[in-house]
């Protein structure tokens, strides 16, 4: 429930920050788990002290990102309530939003100019291009 008392819902979540998403990533690969798991998988990415890790958890318990899972031990397993597929499609068009004028043209120009892309990424995306005129939706 928000302060309003209504319930939160996925339009109406705070958006996240990039230490939070970076928290998000790490709970996304790891599934259910435990804050002490959090920590030592993050750690493994960016020291960052354990009561930062533990402070980020509860804000994304508070914006509704993650949830308590029942469990036997001492503690709380955490999931994430959000799919990965969920954040990055709100993250993308907010990015094109304020990027790109809202311009998903814009934006594949400007990752196509990306010399980065390998060959084998740049038959995916025509195939992707072509699927979508031929009327068949696929996820990325």
């Amino acid at each position: 429930m928000t302060r309003s008392g209504k319930k939160s819902t996925k339009a109406s979540r705070p958006e996240l920050s990039r230490l939070e998403l970076a928290v998000m990533d790490t709970v996304w690969k790891q599934g259910q788990c435990s804050s002490a798991e959090v920590i030592a998988a993050f750690q493994k990415q960016r020291p960052l002290a354990p009561t930062t890790i533990r402070t980020v958890l509860a804000n994304l318990r508070k914006k509704h990102y993650i949830e308590p899972v029942p469990a036997i031990e001492r503690g709380f397993r955490w999931k994430a309530s959000v799919s990965r597929s969920t954040v990055a499609r709100r993250t993308l068009r907010e990015m094109l939003k304020n990027l790109f004028q809202g311009s998903p043209r814009q934006a594949i120009a400007c990752l196509l100019c990306d010399e980065t892309i390998s060959d084998d990424e740049m038959r995916e995306i025509r195939q992707l291009l072509e699927d979508r005129t031929a009327g068949k939706k696929r996820s990325p």
